[in-house]
């Protein structure tokens, strides 16, 4: 299956980011922007489905000694990435999945795009994998799509489609991927909406 996955998205890596942003707009790349500002003081981020690595630009500026664990399931996503941002040292680019995350502990965490790939009944799985690599007091920016209205379904429904035929993913449909979090004792410290409501930032900590 992640075999397939790989090859889907290692077909569209040449216009992914292009097609994202002709599909969404702007607030594709606001939204995971948003709350970068809230890693000030960490020193190591694990990034969760990163695709070709343009987000690794703006966190160098902003925060040029944090040490980056990048992470995608496509082989050209990564050498993309790498072929940009293979030059700093701090980043460490790991072709693979939340099954490959290095044997250490992070203080900070992007998974954008990322949990709207699975069946609700593995996110819950994939969910805790990464919890037991993060610190105590980590925080947690996850920027994904919501269904709350009759046009989100419309549009989800077109991109799961999509994203079925071209990669196979697991996912049929989004899960409620807030209520997972909630499960998983996350509480939201700050959230913001994209695109109408379409898109979701949230910034988390574990705990209540």
């Amino acid at each position: 299956m992640k075999n397939r996955i790989a090859s889907g998205f290692d077909f569209l890596a040449p216009f992914y980011d292009g097609l994202a942003r002709l599909f969404i707009g702007k607030d594709i790349v606001n939204s995971q922007l948003y709350f970068l500002k809230s890693f000030k003081g960490c020193n190591h981020l694990l990034i969760l489905g990163g695709g070709s690595g343009w987000i690794l630009d703006f966190i160098g500026r902003e925060f040029p000694d944090l040490k980056i664990d990048y992470i995608d399931i496509s082989p050209m996503m990564i050498n993309s990435a790498r072929k940009k941002y293979g030059g700093n040292k701090n980043i460490n680019f790991i072709q693979g999945s939340e099954s490959n995350i290095p044997d250490r502990l992070y203080d900070c965490i992007i998974t954008n795009f990322y949990l709207d790939m699975f069946h609700e009944r593995s996110l819950k799985v994939v969910i805790q994998k990464i919890k037991r690599s993060l610190t105590e007091n980590a925080f947690w920016v996850v920027t994904d799509f919501v269904n709350e209205r009759r046009q989100h379904r419309i549009m989800l429904g077109w991109m799961y489609q999509f994203f079925q035929l071209i990669a196979r993913i697991e996912a049929t449909h989004l899960s409620d991927w807030q209520n997972q979090m909630v499960i998983a004792e996350y509480r939201i410290v700050e959230s913001k909406n994209f695109k109408s409501g379409f898109i979701k930032s949230n910034l988390y900590q574990s705990g209540f």
